[in-house]
């Protein structure tokens, strides 16, 4: 096992860039998609950088949205640490490029960015430090563009390690212009920033990050999934068991992942798969056929832990017909309760429709909601609303009445099925 890094460096910056990141006001920095990144999810990230593949002349690392520099700071704290125990003999050189557009956080990453390079010299590599105050998009699009018009050289990094803002990028804005100008059509920054980092690793190159797991399925992410597993291999997938583990002390309820890739092909390659907690996950190995089936066109990504699971997916994979073969679609429920306060009611009026919950779904069935909020009996319904106005604003969202079949998105692991689902009947809900 390589030695554990040394906790200076990263202590440091997760200490002072904490308290810079903490004093934002918490709901900008939500508003930004910013959420920072905790010292034993940044170590987990720099630990899974291969020993060998640190083990080279010189070591070009990357990090987009660099915050006030804790990732950064964790893969140092492993080179110098493996450094120092002779362990990197062919290393001579880091260079570390950072990338950070908001201001608040450039003096705290600059003073880590300083102390990071100063455990380098202290064992004998010498280092480099770029700090590009700009926007991550907009640099590496025009590197990438110059260097596919040979105006100038694409850079090319050896080792990336990202925790990306999560925000949706608007289709009418610039930076979803200048993405599509080099062939990178995605919703989302995350995404945007992981698929720009990819393109600037070289063969070889090694890139770790956390993120929201939706990349993993669904048609927003189709070409971003494709590009990933066409030109990488995934090496390490993490689950965590709780939305809030993450990023609690963000207060942000978030499914996340971290995982690690090779930029190359290796099919044959098998993927560990953890969950759990970081200081002792449950993992299993599986070969990358498990991971996405080669004769799926929408390379959708299986994160299945549990044993049964790959029994379950065999049985799906054998089915003759697809849902679109039957002519069934599956979406998610329209209506977003918080996002249209205005159109609420406590109460199922004239002119209102029932508002459908999870908890609403059993035996089976799809119960309709009783004629005041303060009439249910399920605690956790008793403050909620029972309808929603049909007006100019709402009726966008609302469903025709006709035969559904409606599956909670969520469900506990005590439940005796994980997948609970519920018939709903026009004649159900006669008058909604």
């Amino acid at each position: 096992m390589p030695p554990s890094s040394s906790p200076e460096i990263l202590a440091l910056a997760d200490a002072i860039g904490w308290e810079v990141c903490g004093g934002k006001d918490r709901a900008a920095r939500s508003g930004d998609g910013q959420f920072f990144t905790p010292a034993p999810i940044a170590q987990q990230l720099a630990t899974w950088f291969c020993e060998d593949g640190l083990n080279r002349p010189a070591v070009r690392l990357l990090d987009p949205g660099a915050g006030a520099g804790v990732l950064t700071a964790a893969a140092i704290d492993r080179i110098a640490a493996l450094k120092a125990a002779k362990r990197l003999n062919r290393l001579r050189e880091v260079s570390l490029t950072a990338w950070e557009l908001d201001a608040s956080f450039v003096p705290t990453l600059r003073r880590n960015l300083d102390a990071s390079a100063a455990a380098l010299e202290s064992v004998g590599i010498r280092t480099l430090v770029e700090l590009r105050e700009e926007s991550y998009i907009a640099g590496a699009v025009d590197e990438l563009d110059n260097g596919l018009f040979g105006a100038s050289e694409t850079r090319h990094f050896t080792h990336a390690i990202l925790n990306p803002p999560y925000k949706k990028i608007a289709s009418t804005s610039r930076d979803r212009a200048r993405l599509s100008s080099i062939g990178i059509e995605c919703s989302n920054l995350y995404a945007a920033f992981v698929w720009l980092a990819l393109r600037q690793l070289e063969e070889g190159g090694e890139l770790s990050a956390i993120t929201p797991r939706s990349f993993c399925n669904g048609p927003y992410f189709r070409e971003f999934r494709r590009e990933l597993l066409r030109n990488s291999t995934l090496d390490r997938i993490h689950l965590f068991d709780s939305r809030k583990e993450a990023f609690g002390r963000d207060e942000v309820l978030q499914e996340n992942l971290l995982f690690h890739l090779v930029r190359a092909a290796s099919p044959e390659r098998p993927v560990v798969l953890s969950s759990g907690s970081l200081k002792e996950p449950t993992s299993v190995r599986i070969p990358q056929s498990r991971l996405v089936s080669r004769n799926d066109r929408d390379q959708i990504i299986h994160l299945a832990t549990e044993t049964d699971s790959h029994e379950v997916r065999d049985f799906f994979d054998s089915l003759p017909s697809t849902l679109s073969d039957l002519g069934l679609e599956v979406s998610t429920g329209p209506v977003v309760d918080f996002r249209l306060k205005s159109a609420l009611s406590r109460q199922l009026g004239p002119n209102c429709v029932p508002l459908i919950y999870p908890f609403g779904i059993k035996g089976g069935r799809v119960l309709r909601p009783l004629p005041r909020s303060h009439d249910y009996e399920d605690a956790r319904a008793a403050k909620k609303a029972v309808a929603i106005e049909s007006n100019d604003e709402s009726r966008r969202w609302l469903l025709p009445r006709e035969r559904y079949v409606l599956i909670k998105r969520f469900s506990s692991k005590e439940e005796k099925r994980r997948l609970v689902a519920g018939v709903l009947e026009p004649a159900d809900f006669p008058d909604g």
